[in-house]
């Protein structure tokens, strides 16, 4: 997951809200770009100030630690993010005043990788793509031949 953007030292937080008919409220929070250890400290941070209003702080302390849990699971065990990284977080979550439970809905994180990395590929990846690539060429060729072919022969039929 990397995308190449400008890095802005701005705080970014974002909310989003919609009412669905069942009563619980949806809400969509970003961090803005940060070191991937500062996440959780971050998301808690922007959760109870975007939803400070709408939910009971205590619920946020709570349920935002349980999806923090959640979500270092995701970055550090499945997708093997260094603490240094620049990621960007955005989640969705889900309020439900009768039960005061925030829920985790669909997360997206977006990890920034520095341009040595994106620019210092082996010499042997980059052999082989260039192999693949003509190759690639050369079928293409072959197959604007057999259209052109198969348009003439339709075309005279």
């Amino acid at each position: 997951m990397a995308n190449n953007n400008k890095v802005n030292d701005e705080t970014q937080t974002n909310e989003t809200s919609t009412v669905p008919i069942q009563g619980k409220t949806t809400y969509q929070l970003s961090t803005g770009l940060i070191i991937a250890a500062g996440y959780a400290n971050k998301l808690r941070r922007v959760a109870l100030v975007s939803l400070g209003n709408s939910v009971p702080k205590d619920v946020i302390i709570r349920d935002i630690s349980e999806i923090n849990k959640k979500l270092f699971d995701e970055l550090i065990i499945k997708n093997k993010i260094d603490k240094l990284d620049v990621i960007r977080l955005t989640v969705k979550l889900v309020y439900d005043p009768e039960n005061k439970k925030l829920e985790l809905g669909e997360y997206k994180i977006i990890r920034y990788l520095p341009e040595e990395k994106c620019t210092n590929v082996p010499q042997e990846d980059l052999l082989r793509l260039k192999e693949e690539n003509e190759k690639l060429k050369g079928e293409m060729s072959t197959l604007k031949e057999k259209l052109k072919e198969l348009e003439q022969m339709l075309s005279s039929a």
